[in-house]
């Protein structure tokens, strides 16, 4: 594979960090994403370039400019496993037609934090989109712990029984969803394979680069319908709204719980800071981007739902979080209960951007419905099977090995702890 070099790039980000306007300009965004483009499989870039430019991005601060976190996001996208579903195969049609329900049109969903808050809390995101699936059409997007004792592959692993569920191949996702769950979970050293071989280069860098923040963002599906991301801090929050917007997203919001300094899900403590997508009015030209509204959510005043201190919904192992999620999945659990909670408002936020119901007191009415009646078990058990008839006996899970500042090698943040 031809190598090529980056030291026009490498030029322009230190005019960049010279000038005093600090504008991201089109060539910027251009050469950023040739170089990524090299890195992560198109060609080759020598491995001092690339310590330079993870480094410039860092120290420039451009690693969190939309503008760059978009056409990295691209790149990791294009450069991703694909996922074959066919959207026209006729049962699968029908179960999207199904699904639809207010302004909820049956497409695929995620909900996701980037890690790194240091809170340790609770494997809420996973356990939000397992609670939901019985009205969404679920593509959970996750890794293995980073910062946390439990991450999302961890606690579904722990909750299936063996990792083998971790070993899905790309091609069954579709006839899961056709057949048997309204799940997919993707685990994204799966699907963005090419990112390994940079885990030893960011090791020895010893900071965050700007694989720490697209994780949550390169979910590798196509037709994400909507999403929740939640960002560590208030800062991630306005630029992963911006990112959304700039991919074309109508339907999604960021969250950042006021709690330290940030935490990524909606707080059962307090408020929560929101950047919610808005899609654009019928009659809009194509390509009108979304609009993004600012504002709070409250546990009590907008959920009906009791505030909690978040050291009661700390994590565990995965094992015990996965057993707390077996009873919340049999109803066994008590109202009140603060995991149950904790849970129940972000799964009923999820509701309310994929368009299932305007009202988030409704949607988390919705949610205890669906446990009540064991629907979300059922679904879970639905991908369980799936997962036991396509799994491949003769691969290993792949391994991953933490590197600088709390990030899998693989994939940072794409719901690593949660």
């Amino acid at each position: 594979m031809s190598s090529f070099s980056i030291t026009p790039l490498l030029k322009l980000l230190a005019q960049y960090q010279d000038s005093e306007q600090k504008v991201v300009t089109q060539d910027i965004v251009s050469e950023v994403t040739a170089a990524f483009a090299g890195i992560l499989g198109q060609g080759a870039v020598e491995e001092g370039q690339r310590a330079a430019l993870l480094t410039a991005l860092t120290f420039s601060g451009l690693y969190y400019k939309s503008q760059i976190v978009n056409a990295v996001v691209k790149v990791m996208r294009d450069a991703a496993v694909a996922v074959p579903i066919d959207f026209h195969d006729k049962d699968f049609a029908t179960k999207r037609r199904l699904l639809k329900r207010n302004n909820y049109h049956g497409g695929f969903v995620d909900i996701v934090g980037t890690g790194g808050d240091g809170h340790n809390t609770f494997n809420v995101s996973t356990t939000s989109a397992l609670l939901a699936s019985p009205y969404l059409l679920i593509a959970k997007h996750g890794n293995r712990a980073a910062t946390s004792v439990s991450g999302s592959s961890d606690m579904i692993s722990a909750l299936a029984g063996g990792s083998f569920i971790l070993n899905i191949p790309p091609e069954a996702v579709g006839k899961i969803l056709t057949d048997h769950s309204n799940l997919a979970f993707l685990f994204a050293p799966t699907y963005h394979t090419s990112l390994g071989g940079l885990a030893p280069l960011r090791k020895e860098l010893g900071f965050s680069t700007i694989f720490n923040v697209v994780g949550p963002l390169a979910n590798p599906i196509e037709g994400i319908e909507a999403r929740i991301l939640g960002v560590k801090n208030r800062e991630l929050g306005k630029v992963f709204s911006e990112v959304l917007q700039l991919m074309g997203c109508q339907k999604g919001m960021v969250v950042c719980g006021d709690v330290g300094k940030g935490l990524d899900e909606i707080s059962p403590c307090g408020k929560t800071f929101c950047w919610r997508l808005v899609a654009a009015p019928p009659g809009s030209p194509p390509g009108t981007l979304a609009t993004i509204n600012e504002f709070e959510l409250h546990p009590v005043e907008d959920f009906g739902v009791a505030l909690h201190p978040l050291e009661e919904c700390k994590s565990r192992s995965p094992q015990e979080n996965a057993d707390i999620v077996k009873a919340i999945l049999r109803n066994e659990v008590p109202a009140g209960d603060p995991i149950m909670d904790y849970c129940l408002i972000n799964s009923a936020a999820l509701l309310v951007v994929a368009g299932v119901t305007d009202e988030w007191k409704e949607a988390v009415e919705l949610i205890k419905q669906g446990l009540r009646e064991q629907a979300s078990l059922k679904e879970w058990e639905g991908y369980l099977k799936g997962c036991n008839i396509y799994k491949r006996d003769d691969a290993e899970t792949i391994n991953v090995t933490p590197v600088a500042n709390g990030a899998p090698a693989t994939v940072d943040g794409a719901n690593g702890t949660h």
